[in-house]
């Protein structure tokens, strides 16, 4: 519960917070996930899907690209933007977890956790909110870069 409280006090976070205007209802807002075809996609096109995400996590986020692809143990919000990046790969792009852990320097087990995590953190409505535009984001973002470089026939 602490590490809720403790994300959403985060400056750059506030942004994907709704404002007291804003009347749109969030389940309007929905998203396709775009899952890249197994098969036909290789690994260097899940590495390039990882690095365009952690560039998005970056700006989203306001958080250095460097510090996302460090090997090295950061701080909690660098870690959390991680953590976000490395579900929405894996629920919103359908990327193999193996894949995942190569593209943001992690082993598996920290990809498995991480999904974890913030799908646990997702029972927070606000916390909710902000995965849920993420997503939408990304979502839009891949959905045409993926089906120039993979095919249209290959998406779920």
């Amino acid at each position: 519960m602490r590490k809720t409280k403790a994300i959403k006090q985060s400056n750059y976070l506030s942004d994907f917070l709704p404002s007291a205007t804003s009347n749109r209802c969030l389940e309007e807002q929905a998203y396709m996930p775009v899952c890249v075809c197994r098969h036909t996609a290789s690994a260097d096109l899940h590495m390039e899907i990882c690095d365009g995400l952690i560039d998005m996590m970056a700006a989203l986020f306001n958080v250095s690209g460097r510090q996302l692809r460090s090997p090295k143990r950061d701080s909690k919000d660098v870690a959390r933007v991680r953590q976000i990046g490395m579900y929405i790969a894996r629920v919103t792009l359908c990327l193999n977890i193996r894949l995942i852990a190569d593209g943001f320097a992690r082993d598996k087990s920290t990809v498995t956790h991480a999904c974890h995590l913030i799908e646990d953190l997702r029972d927070d409505e606000e916390f909710d909110i902000i995965i849920t535009r993420v997503e939408a984001v990304v979502s839009a973002a891949f959905k045409h870069a993926l089906s120039a470089k993979v095919g249209d026939n290959d998406y779920k």
